[in-house]
């Protein structure tokens, strides 16, 4: 079968699609939770450091992310069929064309061209087996089944028509879908939803480890600085960190000499080997500035289970382990800090009706977007590409 493509002076699938909707996919962090929505985070993060589930804080961000990136799918649609004759014929051979012209680091195009053929990069794996040449086959199918569903559609529902465009054009230019439209449109957003659904479990983990350990150094009264160019020995900290056999999702130097290692998973009662394969990697000692510095690992995870295996891990080698959800984990956490480092804060002592109101007060003082800079909504979606099964631990 072949695939109709677009006139070279016609616009492209990158330039149907709207800014707006990319920065979801390629931003920066910053970017991502300026977009999301920056009270809509601080409130997840407060619900959090109070014990709360994080997949019942971060569903209403994925449902936003979605209906953002719905819009923009729609939006993209309603660009092509009013600016790209024959859009929908040529709109395959459009995706096709740009899939295999995409710079290397240019995931997000990429997915964008996937999700109009009906795919996502894990169907990439699964029915293309990542073969570039099968896609020429795969796209014949996939028009065929959009022909057959739209003349389904319309012999079962009756001869549905859509109207799209753009009302607050002084033109007011419109156009009118049909059911070949409408299969379209409602396949690239089922494959956009899938996709984002797929990524958002590890993609919001991994955002919100920093949101969270950010947050609560700076509650204590700790600055964040870059291990890069510091100075300071005390009362700073810095986050994701790796050196030597360990690795840590944020460093706090206390004083001279005394150092508190973090690591945070959103790690549920079934993947306890987790919490143990990261205690394994971490030593009491490790050097610093050409000197050795004493060091207590404090490991941050959702729930333990009841075996007491971990614990006793934990133990072995000195390092603190502390639950999220336990509702007052933070302040259990700061005591934590002051029995083995000597930290002093008045979070150690808060009567438990005073915490939350107190960390809502810290929070609304705190530029959590400053805590993902750096960090690429593109590279953490590329490092979750392969949970797009919804499997749920």
């Amino acid at each position: 079968m072949k695939v109709d493509v677009r006139n070279r002076n016609s616009p492209s699938i990158n330039d149907l699609f709207p800014e707006g909707g990319r920065i979801l996919l390629t931003g920066s962090g910053r970017e991502f939770v300026e977009r999301i929505g920056t009270e809509a985070i601080k409130h997840a993060i407060l619900s959090v450091m109070m014990g709360e589930n994080i997949r019942t804080q971060t569903e209403p961000l994925s449902r936003r992310r979605i209906a953002i990136t719905s819009g923009a799918v729609v939006t993209l649609f309603a660009r092509g069929l009013l600016e790209v004759g024959d859009f929908t014929d040529k709109v395959s051979g459009m995706a096709v064309e740009q899939i295999a012209t995409a710079k290397r680091n240019d995931k997000a195009s990429v997915w964008i061209a996937q999700w109009l053929l009906g795919l996502t990069a894990k169907s990439v794996q699964n029915v293309l087996r990542s073969n570039p040449e099968a896609i020429g086959r795969y796209v014949a199918d996939f028009e065929a089944a959009i022909d057959e569903a739209a003349e389904k559609c319309r012999d079962e529902f009756g001869d549905l028509r859509m109207t799209l465009g753009f009302y607050e054009n002084a033109k007011r230019k419109r156009v009118e879908l049909n059911w070949k439209d409408i299969a379209r449109l409602t396949t690239a957003l089922g494959s956009q939803t899938l996709a984002i659904r797929g990524s958002d479990k590890s993609m919001y983990g991994k955002l919100f480890e920093r949101l969270i350990l950010g947050t609560f150094l700076s509650t204590l009264g700790f600055e964040r600085v870059n291990p890069l160019n510091n100075r300071r020995t005390s009362g700073v900290f810095w986050l994701s960190d790796s050196s030597d056999l360990r690795e840590s999702d944020a460093t706090l130097l206390v004083k001279p000499g005394k150092v508190a290692r973090f690591d945070i998973g959103f790690i549920g009662i079934g993947n306890s080997e987790i919490s143990k394969d990261k205690l394994s990697r971490y030593a009491r000692e490790f050097e610093m500035a050409g000197g050795k510095s004493s060091s207590v690992t404090f490991i941050i995870v959702d729930r333990l289970p009841k075996s007491g295996k971990t614990q006793r891990a934990a133990e072995q080698i000195g390092a603190e382990i502390v639950q999220m959800s336990m509702q007052f984990w933070v302040r259990e956490l700061a005591q934590k800090l002051g029995e083995r480092l000597g930290v002093r804060h008045e979070l150690q002592t808060m009567d438990d009706d005073a915490i939350g109101s107190y960390l809502e007060r810290k929070l609304s003082l705190i530029q959590v977007q400053d805590f993902l800079r750096g960090v690429s909504v593109e590279e953490l979606e590329e490092s979750s590409e392969g949970s797009e099964s919804g499997n749920d631990e």
